[in-house]
């Protein structure tokens, strides 16, 4: 099993103790999840967590009150992964939170080692055997917008903001900015940070400071200081929309759900034309179980950015869950004819074709998924626990593996 390591940085060591000992059990412990230059954490984080099969919680004082790690398992719980708990801190016995304390715990708080993991290793090998039925995760297509775009003001709600200075200002506040933007495209926050506190003290009305540092405090689980960054692009911008929408984001992924959708309300207002939060407010209305409200922003996210596949692969799942099986057959159609689909948009039209009793082309659609990752080849038994198909969708996706397998 790929099993996602979630801890706090100052455990790190006692997390690669772990690592080494389910990895010589055979799975596959990641404790790498660190994030890619240029991307926004909120979405990174949840297609690491997405891609591996449980999440395994080091759990400290520092992990309890980390809100990267807060993020990571809540995530994993809204995906319904399995969760295991190590305890490494006896005096954090008392402080797991309640939405926890169903799980395992396994006490590590001596040492890790074969015998303090062993029955953690017994039920992650039980889970490795019934992981196939027993997981029901989110579907990885409904997620962040997979493409940034950049308007005339320099906002991009995609990728982590780079600082732009107007012309006139110093060489010597130049150079400071270029290499507060080399340090944020690789990710060097702390480092960056130092030099946009020094930029924010020579120009404190430059917005884009601001957003770089927001972004830089995200990276680092600084989200009140990143909501106080994003605060102060919105008092000096207060009619961009574009700063509305990214701290609308921020605001989703703490779950300050009201706070957010007051954001993604005001940003569509402010620039009824931008496609971006139409998309995220859509996702917000998604899990929040109101499927019609997500269902008119997708398809408002359609019309603005008709050439992104994301709109119609959004709505085309909601169409099927509707039971509109026929639209959403069309909007998968929309989406695979794009030249930037992914793999799991190739599967989702795969399971509406053979949903409408066209399996010769819903075997089609499959191998193009296949020729794009070959994990769908690999493991197309657990189709329906990687992707979290509903149940008629896992009986269809079993009628098509086992077209597939036929026609080899």
């Amino acid at each position: 099993m790929k099993l996602f390591i979630s801890y706090a940085p100052n455990d790190r060591a006692r997390a690669d103790e772990l690592a080494a000992l389910l990895n010589e059990a055979g799975h596959e412990a990641w404790v790498e999840h660190t994030l890619t230059p240029g991307q926004r954490w909120e979405k990174e984080l949840k297609d690491q967590i997405y891609d591996c099969d449980a999440l395994v919680f080091v759990v400290s004082r520092d992990a309890l009150k980390s809100e990267w790690c807060k993020r990571e398992y809540r995530t994993a719980k809204k995906a319904k992964m399995p969760i295991s708990l190590i305890l490494i801190d006896k005096n954090a016995e008392s402080q797991i939170p309640s939405d926890l304390k169903s799980y395992s715990v396994t006490d590590c708080t001596v040492a890790i080692d074969a015998d303090s993991t062993s029955s953690l290793v017994a039920e992650l090998a039980k889970l490795a055997e019934t992981a196939a039925a027993k997981s029901e995760r989110k579907p990885a297509h409904l997620g962040q917008p997979t493409s940034a775009a950049e308007d005339e003001s320099g906002f991009d709600e995609d990728t982590v903001q780079q600082v732009e200075l107007k012309d006139g200002v110093s060489a010597e506040l130049q150079t400071l900015a270029a290499q507060a933007n080399e340090l944020l495209t690789v990710g060097k926050w702390d480092k960056a940070i130092i030099k946009l506190n020094e930029l924010v003290k020579q120009l404190p009305e430059n917005a884009m400071i601001y957003a770089a540092r927001g972004d830089a405090y995200s990276a680092l689980q600084k989200f009140d200081e990143a909501l106080a960054d994003y605060d102060a692009v919105i008092r000096l911008e207060p009619e961009n929309g574009k700063a509305y929408n990214i701290r609308a984001n921020l605001y989703r992924d703490l779950e300050r759900n009201d706070e957010a959708l007051a954001d993604f309300n005001e940003s569509i207002r402010l620039d009824p034309e931008h496609a971006f939060p139409h998309v995220s407010r859509g996702m917000l209305f998604y899990h929040q179980g109101k499927i019609e409200e997500a269902l008119k922003d997708f398809e408002t996210y359609s019309a603005l950015a008709p050439e992104d596949f994301l709109g119609h692969n959004n709505r085309a799942f909601v169409l099927f869950q509707m039971g509109r099986y026929e639209e959403a057959e069309s909007a998968w159609k929309l989406a695979t004819d794009n030249e930037d689909a992914d793999d799991y948009v190739f599967a989702g039209h795969a399971v509406s074709l053979e949903q409408l009793k066209r399996p010769a082309e819903a075997v089609e659609q499959y191998r193009k998924a296949v020729q794009l990752n070959r994990r769908w080849k690999n493991k197309l038994d657990n189709v329906g626990a990687e992707y979290s198909w509903t149940e008629p969708m896992l009986v269809l996706a079993t009628h098509i593996i086992g077209r597939l397998r036929s026609a080899r």
